[in-house]
């Protein structure tokens, strides 16, 4: 009688993504694709994930760096038998790929500063937040007498007004969402 290997089957995504290497994000992401072929609620079979992502999904681009940069930290693989002035140099070198990487993504916009972009959105929301704030003192008495219907309208209006005017300020990367017309 042959001994057959009990399938690992798992019941959550969190627990699906460490057996197949993969984000959590990713496979809530493939769990909603229209060619995913499994139940939408595990368990799943990770063997079975692993066979259909083979098939439908491009490797991992990041694991044979992570691979090397592993081997080169460790002194194992095809680092083996370097001495440490040449694992320092190809620790080096591989530092140097990632930061010419990083500056080709920079320069053509596909990365910024999180620092940065963190201070402009925090602006942008605090003048979301006054804008917002300001709304029923400079639309109260437009609001008088009003029936409950046509206040809401007012006011869906006039939030609409302010969101677009942020967002056309966003547009033009004035994150105050001021867009120069007044």
């Amino acid at each position: 009688m042959k001994d057959k290997k009990r399938p690992i089957l798992v019941k959550f995504i969190r627990a699906l993504s460490r057996h197949v290497g993969r984000a959590d994000g990713s496979v809530r992401k493939w769990i909603a694709r229209d060619d995913w072929p499994f139940s939408r609620e595990g368990p799943w079979d990770v063997e079975k994930v692993r066979a259909w992502m083979e098939i439908h999904l491009k490797p991992d681009a990041a694991a044979a760096y992570r691979k090397k940069a592993k081997a080169a930290e460790s002194g194992s693989g095809e680092f083996a038998g370097m001495g440490i002035l040449t694992k320092a140099r190809a620790q080096k070198t591989y530092e140097q790929i990632l930061q010419i990487r990083q500056r080709r993504m920079i320069e053509a916009g596909d990365m910024h500063n999180g620092k940065e972009c963190e201070a402009e959105m925090s602006k942008f929301l605090l003048e979301a937040r006054r804008r917002l704030a300001e709304l029923p003192r400079t639309v109260s008495k437009d609001l008088v007498g009003r029936e409950a219907v046509t206040i809401e309208g007012i006011l869906e209006t006039r939030i609409t007004e302010i969101l677009n005017d942020m967002a056309r300020g966003m547009s033009k990367g004035k994150l105050d969402g001021s867009s120069g017309e007044n």
